[in-house]
């Protein structure tokens, strides 16, 4: 009954955000993607053991997230817009459109301001006691249009504080609290997966929507192709 209530429970928070892609999938609905290797026979793709044999085309993504990591091509035949074919051999996984979070869209709002100050107010505490005392964006208060509110999209709940030279400033956003601030994709891959059980981001490689790419978090079961990638 326990685990029939776990899986109830999970399948209400899955969610498709990736629904309007053209991804390739299966006859179950699942998502094909793409792993190449120069690793013959691997049974599954783990992120802990490619974090410690990047390559030079993985090596830059590292520079702002230091997570490990697989990364996916989306089709057959995709080149990397960097370095162009990558040599080695080819995998294939599969996954549900729910494990995957489209980062740069971020449609649930995972990296909006308010999740910042959640973040901040539950692990940073000298945050937390400032938020205290320090004044809320309500959206039933009518602010002029200079107002830190009226100059935030979505400010409602959003704590400010009046510094003496810079006016009022948003309190995840003054420069106190910057070397305290987490890392947004840290942030949204713990909130995408606590919430909708993402295990990885979908993203355009250089920002070509036709150059659609994965990068998985969590270890995934791989079967290896019986034809050429490219």
């Amino acid at each position: 009954m326990k685990l029939i209530i776990e899986n109830f429970r999970k399948f209400l928070t899955e969610q498709n955000f990736i629904s309007d892609m053209s991804l390739e999938q299966d006859e179950e609905g699942n998502i094909i993607l793409y792993h190449v290797s120069r690793v013959e026979d691997i049974e599954e793709l783990d992120p802990d053991i490619a974090a410690r044999n990047l390559q030079n085309y993985t090596t830059a993504e590292y520079r702002t997230w230091d997570r490990p990591r697989v990364f996916f091509f989306t089709r057959l035949g995709q080149e990397d817009t960097g370095i162009g074919r990558i040599e080695g051999v080819p995998y294939r996984v599969r996954l549900r459109p729910s494990q995957l979070y489209p980062i740069m869209d971020d449609p649930a709002g995972l990296s909006s301001k308010q999740e910042q100050q959640n973040w901040m107010e539950a692990n940073v505490p000298e945050f937390a006691e400032k938020i205290k005392t320090a004044e809320k964006c309500s959206s039933s208060e009518q602010y002029n249009q200079w107002h830190i509110c009226s100059k935030t999209p979505d400010s409602d709940g959003l704590a400010y504080t009046d510094e003496r030279f810079s006016g009022k400033v948003l309190l995840v956003d003054n420069p106190k609290f910057h070397h305290l601030k987490p890392n947004t994709y840290e942030m949204v891959a713990n909130l995408a997966e606590e919430r909708y059980n993402s295990i990885g981001f979908i993203y355009p490689q250089s920002n070509q929507q036709d150059n659609q790419i994965v990068a998985l978090w969590r270890k995934v079961p791989a079967e290896k192709l019986k034809q050429d990638f490219y």
